[in-house]
């Protein structure tokens, strides 16, 4: 089977993802002046956007690669969290998994731009640590989810308050009691990758895998070090850190050899908003369907370059991504 042969495998795979809700707000202006009240940008707002981030981007990526996914979070009462609600639901997706709570914020991520500049970042989380009534309320919908899945997915994007080393703890075990052999795969939040001991894969940005272990160069040997600490620190069964510009490296307790995924970009990147995104979608999609994990991660790598050459968030079906390799593969 070659590689583009193996997307036809995800079509109605059911994929559980666990992690962090978050609404995405894009404010888009212009500066005209200097601000008379401080020595910054005045910017004119020309338009704004919102959108289900974190958790939102990957389920609606596992949906339209022809994937069925099955989302469990919790969110706030609040306008971000009936935003986030609302959005599940005009996508047909069940949102029984969703747990809606009065003492939580929604967290939500507000980016401003003006003349192609990032000019500043506001992020809000979930306020406080959430209740241990409110994780046990979420634990018991994650156990009452369909029996059939396929795979699992764990987003940590580490906004506060619901992924507590205890939670994630507690949250494994609950997952290998209730789906036995089921496959794992995590994108932790680089400060705690060593918690989530035994899964089948964790995936970490290539940069931000070094940083953790304050290494300033990339080259064979403090990527080798990294990928191998993080391995045997966690006991997990494959580790990919993933890069598009340069080389991707997948790490596995099966194979003695470093396998090294070159770069697919072969243009500037339009987009760096849903990369790691994707990336987990494609890797739950192919862990479900018993994709080799070589295959798995290369698969996922292709989505990652498609991904970043398309306007932001821009959302495709399997067989445009399977045109995208073939095209890819030609070029070669």
């Amino acid at each position: 089977m070659t590689l583009v042969d193996n997307i036809k495998e995800w079509k109605q795979k059911k994929i559980l993802i666990i992690g962090e809700a978050l609404v995405d707000k894009y404010i888009i202006g212009f500066a005209d002046r200097i601000s008379p009240d401080a020595p910054v940008p005045n910017i004119k707002i020309e338009n704004s956007s919102s959108y289900i981030g974190g958790i939102g981007l990957v389920l609606q990526y596992i949906k339209s690669l022809g994937g069925i996914p099955e989302v469990c979070t919790v969110i706030g009462n609040d306008f971000e969290g009936d935003f986030f609600l609302k959005a599940i639901k005009k996508l047909n997706i069940d949102s029984s998994g969703i747990l809606m709570d009065e003492s939580i914020n929604t967290p939500q991520i507000t980016r401003l731009k003006a003349m192609n500049q990032h000019l500043l970042r506001l992020e809000t989380d979930y306020n406080i640590d959430i209740y241990e009534s409110i994780i046990e309320k979420f634990f018991k919908i994650i156990e009452t989810r369909s029996k059939d899945i396929d795979s699992t997915l764990i987003l940590d994007y580490g906004t506060g308050g619901l992924f507590s080393d205890l939670f994630i703890q507690n949250l494994l075990a609950k997952l290998r009691k209730t789906y036995k052999s089921i496959p794992i795969i995590v994108r932790p939040n680089t400060s705690n990758y060593y918690l989530y001991e035994n899964v089948d894969l964790i995936k970490i940005n290539l940069q931000k895998a070094l940083q953790t272990f304050s290494i300033d160069c990339c080259n064979e040997t403090s990527v080798s070090i990294v990928g191998k600490r993080i391995l045997s620190l966690s006991k997990c069964k494959s580790v990919l850190l993933n890069y598009l510009e340069t080389e991707s490296y997948l790490f596995s307790q099966d194979y003695e050899k470093v396998e090294k995924i070159f770069p697919i970009l072969k243009q500037p990147a339009r987009s760096f908003v849903a990369v790691g995104s994707v990336i987990m979608a494609t890797l739950g999609l192919s862990f479900a369907s018993d994709i080799s994990i070589v295959d798995a991660a290369k698969l996922a790598l292709y989505a990652a370059a498609l991904t970043a050459s398309l306007p932001p968030v821009e959302f495709y079906n399997a067989d445009k991504l399977k045109n995208y390799i073939l095209t890819s593969l030609e070029d070669k």
